[in-house]
């Protein structure tokens, strides 16, 4: 997201590097040796089937949809544990993703309220294209604080890659770069 916004000319160099480091800063886990900052599963399968066999886990939510078929669930370690042993006795191919927190979770609420301060300490301008959210899946608004409203609650929010690379094809989108360490991404 922030990278987006960065290119569209909406957020300065300075404040890009500013805002990546504050959120880094602000996930880092509380200092309470109890506190359990959650996991994330990778599941590959018919998205429907997944929705429909995670309904037994209500702590476990779909932080991410990447495609109709694969997602990434969170939530609380034990509970994303025992979805995964069910999920693999319906013969889901699952990976235990190796994060530090169940991002997209309630469990990095801890993180919102720094983030949104840095958020609101920099200075936003409309873009000069159009900046499509993975928070929405849609174009972001074009008045400035409406952009930073949406970054702040990105946080919490599951992340709709499939719905966002639908919407920017249907906009005439066709060529697509992904970019990271290794191969991650990809599988």
């Amino acid at each position: 997201e922030l990278t987006a916004l960065w290119a569209a000319n909406v957020i300065s160099i300075e404040d890009y590097t500013m805002l990546a480091k504050a959120r880094g800063k602000a996930m880092a886990a509380p200092d309470d040796p109890d506190f359990d900052a959650g996991s994330m599963l990778a599941v590959m399968g018919d998205l429907e089937k997944i929705e429909a066999e995670i309904s037994d886990f209500p702590k476990v939510k779909i932080a991410n949809l990447n495609s109709k078929s694969q997602v990434v669930l969170a939530g609380a370690t034990k509970e994303v544990v025992k979805a995964q042993k069910h999920l693999k006795n319906k013969k889901f191919r699952t990976v235990m993703l190796g994060v530090s927190a169940a991002f997209h979770t309630e469990l990095v609420g801890h993180a919102q309220k720094p983030f949104a301060k840095a958020i609101n300490s920099a200075k936003f301008k409309k873009a000069n294209c159009k900046v499509f959210s993975n928070a929405t899946g849609k174009p972001y608004a074009t008045d400035p604080k409406a952009i930073q409203k949406t970054l702040q609650e990105h946080i919490l929010n599951s992340v709709l890659f499939k719905d966002e690379i639908e919407n920017i094809y249907d906009e005439g989108g066709y060529c697509f770069i992904e970019f990271g360490p290794q191969s991650i991404q990809t599988k």
